[in-house]
């Protein structure tokens, strides 16, 4: 379960977050859904500890973002590669082996496989949307308490896109919650059991994916057009 109460982000005089209050039960794919400045991506490095001199609280496992304890149950994927560029893929293997309890080897392998990327090749010689499923593949390897993905599909190629949100689907831990920010709402929308619409920094719309669409009478991606529409 994750708790945020009242949290609120100044950027010098600007203000990202405004007064978020989300609770995120275990066992669901959360939609983070919004234009640019909206809030997203700075909600999830909250969240993920790698943004600081907030107020309010989070609370991740009744754990604050940040912590040892905390980085040992989030798994981040940011919406940059976060990659060491002249690393191949055994030896990022490695480095996870070492970190994180989590990490499944055997499943990591399994997925490497699936988007046919060979453990021998670096990351400087792979595309972004390689090393958009090298990372995803390193994220769903972790039986993590909480995955917070940042534009997970925005470098792969529109036919590797249903693949990758398939093993997405299948690799998600039951037992975790999962929050991914997306601009390609009508790509992903399958995967989310409710979505979180962000308006300049405040939560605008939190509710069951279909309920939402029951409301606004159209897909997400609809929904979040009338929104910001003032519909």
């Amino acid at each position: 379960m994750v708790r945020i109460e009242n949290l609120s982000k100044f950027f010098n005089t600007k203000r990202a977050l405004d007064g978020i209050n989300l609770e995120l039960p275990k066992g669901r794919i959360i939609g983070l859904l919004g234009p640019n400045g909206s809030g997203k991506s700075t909600l999830l490095r909250i969240m993920a500890g790698f943004c600081a001199d907030y107020e309010g609280s989070v609370l991740i496992d009744e754990k604050s973002p940040g912590t040892a304890e905390s980085r040992a149950e989030v798994a981040y994927l940011p919406d940059r590669d976060g990659l060491p560029e002249n690393l191949t893929v055994e030896e990022i293997i490695s480095i996870y082996k070492e970190f994180f309890a989590d990490f499944d080897e055997l499943k990591c392998r399994e997925l490497l496989e699936n988007f046919n990327i060979s453990e021998n090749a670096t990351t400087k010689e792979m595309s972004k949307g390689v090393i958009d499923k090298l990372q995803i593949s390193m994220l769903m390897s972790r039986k993590a308490k909480l995955y917070l993905l940042d534009e997970p599909i925005g470098g792969v190629d529109v036919e590797a896109r249903k693949l990758v949100l398939d093993l997405i689907l299948e690799n998600f831990n039951p037992e975790g919650t999962m929050l991914i920010a997306t601009h390609l709402v009508r790509d992903i929308e399958r995967l989310f059991d409710s979505a979180i619409v962000l308006k300049d920094g405040r939560v605008a719309v939190y509710d069951d994916s279909d309920t939402i669409r029951e409301a606004y009478g159209g897909t997400l991606e609809d929904a979040l057009i009338s929104i910001f529409k003032g519909e």
